[in-house]
């Protein structure tokens, strides 16, 4: 019998699927992406999810899915998924902290979302983050928050 692991939602992976390749991730996690910015995000939370199953460990695919989420006008699901999955597998990972500041400013909590950014751009450490962190301070999402009330 083949060894397994199990996934959060209590199915098991197949131990080969540990083997998977890194490019074929990383392909995958670029079609997630395109996924969401072609509209189908709940096509794109599949895509990350399902590469969050055979990485279990990594805090990438759940910045993913918390993009899909946040398409998908679920910001709660998206910060626990940041918060609580991402943030536990990596703690330093700066573009989690930036990606959870961009969800408390599409739900109006700007203070929160501006102390977090300002952190990140002190840090300065990857400048990835501290470039969207910069550009989020000048977004309100006003338009998102007035669509999400209809």
């Amino acid at each position: 019998m083949a060894k397994t692991s199990q996934h959060r939602y209590g199915c098991e992976i197949p131990e080969e699927f540990a083997d998977v390749r890194s490019e074929w991730l990383q392909l995958l996690m670029e079609v997630g992406y395109v996924a969401c910015g072609q509209g189908r995000p709940t096509q794109a939370a599949t895509i990350f999810d399902g590469i969050s199953a055979v990485r279990p460990k990594s805090e990438l695919p759940l910045i993913g899915l918390a993009m899909a989420q946040m398409n998908l006008g679920k910001l709660t699901a998206a910060c626990d998924t940041l918060v609580k999955r991402a943030k536990k597998l990596n703690p330093e990972n700066l573009l989690v902290d930036t990606m959870a500041a961009m969800v408390f400013r599409m739900s109006g909590a700007v203070d929160e979302s501006d102390a977090i950014l300002n952190a990140v751009i002190e840090d300065g450490s990857d400048d990835c983050a501290v470039e969207l962190a910069r550009h989020l301070k000048t977004e309100d999402f006003a338009y998102l928050r007035e669509r999400n009330r209809r």
